[in-house]
């Protein structure tokens, strides 16, 4: 399993995608009916906000029908101030955050809250598995009532077009890096600004520039030396 998907969703997705291999217990054909959904028409980023991020996932059986993914993400702001102030997310010269790496840690960290508008969602479980509170993973209404016939041990946690977007979540790196400079950028400027102070790089790059500037004025002065 990727790790970039095992820490995903609220709870960090290890609980989720520790649950969701349970899901060939109900239905032992699941994991072809995930693939099933690339070959019908696949996924699409239809669009996103400033804290959503909207998918539209083809039906794997019936042709033309697309049904709504939602991500939400849950305390973007308080996850990137911690993220940022991790070292190793810095570029070489201590300059600014590397947007990539952020990207990569954000998707493994942040907490999210999900949904699909598919009947298989409402009727075999996941909406009710997510809303508990033990995942807290439902996006929009709570589902408070449980899958007592089809799905009466709680198998899984999601349904095949949910599983689709998690499973390409990892390729779409680079879109959250420009989606967070997008509607994030104050915030990044401002907890990176934070971390150079904690960290004493404001002082050490201001001595670097000095010795910088030093150094490129020095031969001019022997130039000047020379010629007089």
């Amino acid at each position: 399993m990727n790790k970039l998907l095992e820490s995903l969703l609220e709870a960090t997705t290890t609980d989720l995608l520790r649950k969701q291999k349970s899901i060939t217990k109900l239905f032992p054909e699941f994991p072809s009916r995930v693939k099933a959904i690339a070959g019908m028409g696949g996924i699409r980023l239809a669009r996103t906000d400033v804290k959503n991020w909207f998918f539209k996932v083809h039906s794997g059986t019936k042709n033309g029908v697309w049904y709504e993914n939602v991500l939400h993400f849950v305390n973007i702001v308080p996850e990137l101030d911690r993220l940022i102030r991790n070292r190793k997310l810095w570029i070489k010269d201590r300059s600014r955050i590397d947007l990539n790496k952020l990207a990569h840690e954000f998707l493994r960290k942040i907490n999210v809250r999900i949904s699909c508008n598919c009947p298989a969602a409402q009727y075999w479980g996941p909406n009710y598995i997510l809303s508990l509170s033990k995942y807290d993973a439902k996006y929009g209404d709570r589902e408070g009532r449980p899958p007592k016939i089809r799905n009466p041990k709680k198998y899984g946690a999601y349904c095949k077009h949910m599983a689709n977007v998690i499973k390409v979540l990892p390729f779409y790196k680079t879109t959250l890096a420009k989606w967070l400079t997008e509607f994030y950028d104050k915030d990044i400027k401002k907890f990176e600004e934070e971390t150079k102070k904690e960290y004493g790089w404001i002082k050490k790059a201001a001595v670097k520039l000095g010795k910088k500037k030093e150094e490129e004025e020095k031969p001019k002065e022997e130039e000047e030396v020379e010629a007089a």
